[in-house]
């Protein structure tokens, strides 16, 4: 089952960068023969040498949607698909309504077998007036139009009605489930029920408002990369993303899973304007350090690489390779590897696409029911972007600069200055960035607790701060001298 699910991984990694190549290629000839989405070098900040199309995020994008459609329609596979209704939170909705319908994936097994059957369970879950006990209406799969009734009758005893009338009676131990006999005997070996098979691609609620939303700001910010807006109407725009995305997709950062004094920072409602600042400012971070070919989109590379190490290499979640495929497709143009003069950019559209697809999947793992991965360990996956972005906002506040203005103060051109090498500076900073994911995920994995973590990160976080600095004054010296 792992190699099937491995080759089906690596299929759809090399069938996403073969459309991201095939996608920029077309897409940067339509730009250079209409004049569209064109980045004309100037001496004040853009110095490449000759006219860019930027229409690498758009390539990214496109890759991404119609990769996935292949998967949809092509390959055989079971797909779990949840759309819960619509509600800031998730336990209100569970104690407000007394049907509830949801998908639910479990690998059912016997005990000591390899074997496995897998379904998705689609569940009604009602109240009988007369018992005043919970039932559940379930269907097992997805054209089996038979259903089973289970009926809760203690805490852990269930009577299971089956599509042709008969009845069977269980106990959930933490061996697994166990079949009884009306006398209360156990007549069965143990059934193990796991959750999230790796057999099922999950389509939820969250993952239909993530396309939709991401598309719409997308189209938003190429009108910024053809004729400009300002700064914060970008921060207006952004920030309205993120909120509907937790609106439509139901999540939001809720627990921050640390302690501060024995305080718990458990944010309630608060979560939702925490969400949308934290969102907000990876996008702005990945859209700042892209000043250098290769750079955020290979800061991008290497948090959903993170992200899926971290998650447990969760091979079925082929998002995130159908979105690594793409990039590395992209870089392919970007890098110059298919010749110079098809270089392509980003453009703004392209990181903040690339900016809101991180943060987002970092607050969606986060805060999954799964938990997935720790909300401190995203901070060292989007280390160096968000490191960065906030040193540059900060000093240029204290200068008395706006913090959006233009400018060459951001690490990756105190390391061009100092290395005289764009690429030196872009290997330096991307292994930077893996080891600090590196180290981020060794601790989780390490079981090591989240507020540890986080005082490794501000301690790393305060060295990185003294390098840049020194790295500064360093070239003033060189410059007055």
């Amino acid at each position: 089952m792992l190699n099937m699910l491995f080759s089906i991984a690596v299929t759809l990694l090399f069938l996403s960068f073969f459309a991201s190549v095939v996608l920029t290629g077309y897409l940067r000839n339509i730009a250079r023969a209409n004049k569209l989405l064109i980045d004309i070098p100037d001496k004040s900040r853009k110095f490449h040498f000759r006219p860019t199309p930027l229409i690498g995020g758009l390539s990214i994008h496109a890759s991404m949607l119609l990769s996935t459609l292949f998967m949809l329609f092509l390959i055989d596979y079971k797909y779990d698909f949840q759309f819960d209704g619509l509600s800031l939170s998730k336990s209100s909705q569970m104690e407000s309504s007394s049907q509830i319908g949801y998908s639910k994936k479990l690998s059912i097994k016997k005990e000591n077998s390899e074997e496995a059957e897998d379904f998705r369970l689609n569940i009604t879950q009602q109240t009988d007036d007369l018992r005043n006990t919970p039932t559940y209406d379930v269907k097992l799969g997805s054209r089996n139009n038979d259903s089973i009734n289970i009926s809760q009758f203690s805490k852990d005893i269930f009577e299971v009605k089956l599509p042709n009338g008969q009845v069977k009676i269980y106990r959930a131990t933490n061996d697994g489930i166990v079949e009884l006999s009306f006398s209360g005997d156990e007549i069965s070996e143990p059934f193990i029920i796991e959750e999230n098979s790796s057999q099922f691609f999950s389509f939820s609620s969250f993952t239909a408002a993530f396309i939709i939303i991401a598309i719409l700001l997308q189209l938003f910010i190429l009108y910024d990369d053809a004729f400009g807006i300002k700064a914060s109407k970008r921060l207006v725009i952004q920030s309205l993303a993120s909120f509907a995305l937790i609106y439509f997709g139901e999540v939001y950062i809720e627990n921050l899973q640390i302690s501060l004094l024995g305080v718990n920072l458990e944010l309630g409602y608060w979560g939702i304007p925490f969400t949308i600042f934290a969102a907000v400012g990876i996008i702005n971070a990945f859209n700042m350090i892209d000043g250098i070919n290769g750079l955020c989109a290979g800061f991008a590379l290497v948090a959903l690489g993170a992200l899926q190490v971290a998650s447990g290499f969760d091979v079925a979640n082929y998002s995130l390779v159908i979105a690594m495929g793409s990039i590395i497709g992209f870089l392919f143009y970007n890098l110059g590897f298919l010749g110079i003069k098809r270089r392509v950019f980003l453009g703004d559209n392209g990181s903040t696409f690339l900016g809101f697809l991180v943060a987002w999947t970092c607050i969606n793992y986060s805060q999954s029911s799964e938990n997935l991965i720790k909300p401190v360990t995203c901070l060292w996956i989007v280390a160096i972007p968000l490191l960065d972005c906030l040193g540059v906002m900060i000093g240029r506040i204290i200068k008395g600069i706006l913090p959006f203005s233009p400018g060459r103060d951001h690490i990756h051109h105190k390391l061009q200055l100092l290395t005289n090498s764009s690429f030196k500076t872009l290997a330096g900073l991307l292994i930077m960035g893996v080891l600090f994911a590196g180290v981020g995920i060794f601790i989780e994995k390490s079981y090591l607790s989240s507020e540890i973590s986080f005082a490794i990160f501000l301690i790393l976080a305060a060295l990185f701060y003294i390098s840049s600095s020194k790295i500064s004054k360093s070239q003033k010296v060189i410059s007055n001298s």
